[in-house]
């Protein structure tokens, strides 16, 4: 199935906006792109659209890895965000290329990708979650066989006094990792995406609107990276009892400290 931003707008807000606002919103989003790669792939398997869509969008990337991470072993890797899109397609490759399980929770918007539907954990980040994802979700940690991939912060990095960094990282990976007896691997992903988007992000937070419009955004800087190779740094496994911290927050900004940690260890 075929993206279609005006159903999926209809489907989720009950509403039929003006064809010419469905116009900007389908280039906003490189609909006819998408459905390029996703027309061109719709034979393959996850694992191999991955490869597919990184190929087409010209996106490559090289690991890094600071330690072994044992095969035999379930873990939820934690990353940071930088781009809201490739990153996540990279991570899920590289661990795709490792272990033959693998599961990344993302926007429930993403579930509208149909070849990558088996590789997501859908969560409704601007809503209530629904039944069924809550259920999808548990089962994924409750899993002997899937790994995990998250991005604690929940939205793609911002700047912040001059530096661009993820938002405070949420902390129920801690919590969930305790629960289902899970090691944490903390990940760095090396990049940026384009001043306009980090632009608009001051200019709305300025004139306090609320509504994350640079989110619209965000297919174009997917397709903005075109051309690049991006690094990508794994830490060890960590047991969530022993990260240092009293609660599970603090618990948190201890593995996000970790993750940025490893910038340190790439090389010039």
């Amino acid at each position: 199935m075929l993206i279609d931003i005006e159903n999926i707008i209809h489907k989720r807000t009950n509403r039929r906006l003006p064809k010419w606002l469905i116009r900007v919103a389908e280039k906003a989003i490189h609909q006819t792109e998408i459905n390029q790669i996703i027309s061109s792939g719709e034979h393959l398997t996850p694992a191999q659209f991955i490869k597919h869509a990184l190929k087409e969008l010209n996106i490559k990337y090289k690991i890094l890895e600071s330690a072994k991470i044992p095969l035999d072993d379930r873990y939820i890797f934690v990353a940071n965000h930088p781009f809201g899109g490739a990153d996540g397609l990279m991570i899920t490759d590289a661990l795709l290329g490792r272990f033959s399980d693998v599961g990344t929770i993302v926007n429930d918007m993403l579930m509208h990708i149909e070849p990558l539907k088996p590789l997501w954990i859908p969560i409704n980040k601007y809503g209530n979650q629904h039944s069924l994802h809550s259920q999808t979700y548990h089962a994924a940690l409750d899993s002997q066989s899937k790994q995990i991939l998250t991005f604690p912060a929940g939205f793609c990095s911002r700047i912040t006094k001059g530096e661009v960094a993820d938002t405070e990282w949420h902390n129920r990976f801690i919590k969930d990792a305790k629960r289902y007896h899970r090691k944490i691997v903390p990940v760095y992903v090396d990049g940026t995406l384009s001043r306009r988007f980090y632009n608009i992000y001051r200019v709305r937070r300025a004139l306090g609107i609320r509504l994350n419009v640079e989110l619209l955004l965000l297919a174009d800087e997917l397709f903005r990276q075109r051309g690049r190779c991006f690094r990508i740094v794994f830490g060890s496994p960590l047991d969530a009892d022993l990260i240092e911290g009293n609660s599970p927050t603090e618990k948190c900004r201890t593995v996000r400290e970790i993750a940025y940690s490893l910038k340190t260890t790439m090389p010039n």
